[in-house]
């Protein structure tokens, strides 16, 4: 890892709002995806990682076999918040997400949505699938989604629709607009299944816990260190609801 790069999760953060209207951060942040998503996956990153991060992909729902692939490696995982644009197909369209995860053989591109009313841009999921598949060179790809409550989603022009539908109606025009000829359509919605999962904030806040209610037997050290970082994560859906 270059000692220059900027990889916390604060410095991707402040780099983001660098970009943007500080004033809508006045109050902290609140309500902001980018606010939430820093404060609730900073503390997953320092807590034991198979009885948290990893209970995270268990409890989503969708392409089984790539979330277990995930909680396999998950002690080996690197959370990255805001990840550098990702340039898609010749015609270098850009894709944000809002994270990054990535193992020895797995890559997770996470998209975070506020807890309050939110929608998704019209080819957004389109986007971040096509980018997804781009970047994982040979690694087992998931599009994780972060959302306030189950599908249908809201998307831009389309309404509420299931997150398949949300993709089909627009893969062919990004496709078209990122100049990816070696990706076909059909092939990415078949794998849809295989590389699609989503899981609610509030699964997240009570999956912790559930986890901090069950720890094993611990020194009293190290069960107030899990026990405080357990309630940033809890305390941040809380405060951004």
């Amino acid at each position: 890892m270059d000692d220059q790069a900027n990889e916390s999760v604060i410095g991707r953060l402040l780099e983001e709002i660098s970009w943007q209207k500080a004033a809508k951060y006045r109050q902290g942040g609140r309500g902001i995806e980018d606010v939430l998503t820093a404060e609730v996956f900073m503390p997953l990153d320092y807590l034991p990682r198979d009885l948290f991060l990893g209970e995270v992909f268990r409890r989503g729902h969708g392409a089984n076999h790539a979330r277990a692939a995930i909680v396999s490696e998950i002690e080996d995982a690197q959370f990255t918040l805001l990840p550098d644009e990702v340039l898609v197909g010749p015609k270098s369209i850009k894709v944000q997400p809002d994270g990054c995860l990535a193992t020895p053989s797995t890559l997770v591109l996470i998209e975070a949505k506020r807890i309050r009313r939110s929608s998704f841009q019209t080819k957004q999921l389109a986007r971040e699938l096509v980018a997804l598949h781009q970047q994982s060179d040979g690694r087992t790809p998931l599009l994780f989604l972060v959302l306030s409550a189950p599908p249908p989603v809201l998307v831009d022009n389309l309404g509420r629709i299931d997150l398949v539908q949300a993709i089909s109606l627009t893969i062919d025009e990004v496709l078209a607009e990122t100049g990816l000829i070696e990706f076909d359509a059909s092939g990415l919605l078949h794998d849809l299944e295989d590389t699609l999962a989503w899981i609610t904030w509030s699964e997240i806040r009570q999956l912790v816990e559930d986890q901090v209610a069950n720890l094993p037997d611990l020194s009293p050290g190290l069960a107030g260190t899990i026990r405080r970082l357990a309630a940033a994560v809890t305390g941040a859906v809380d405060w951004h609801t």
